[in-house]
């Protein structure tokens, strides 16, 4: 009975255990991260005058990315709610 337990159940845990192998390998590509010195390196060299412009500008961007990102989860908010009608 154990036998036949383990012949039905072998095809899943084995891909289970593929996937996990898989992430693995995938979260040490991931674990390097991104350099973003190798993107902005440039400002480095621009005057302090520029650099606090470059990174007001930088921040004002990331600013309204945020907001534009609340947007949109607060509009997926309404929509659910409006589409579950008793809540």
């Amino acid at each position: 009975m154990i036998t036949f337990i383990d012949n039905l159940f072998a095809p899943v845990l084995q891909l289970l255990q593929d996937v996990i192998n898989f992430l693995q390998q995938a979260s040490t590509v991931a674990a390097a991260g991104i350099n973003i010195s190798d993107y902005f390196s440039w400002l480095g060299v621009l005057d302090p005058a520029w650099q606090g412009d470059a990174n007001a500008l930088l921040s004002g961007l990331a600013l309204l990315a945020i907001l534009f990102i609340a947007r949109a989860v607060y509009r997926l908010y309404l929509a659910l709610k409006q589409g579950i009608k008793w809540w």
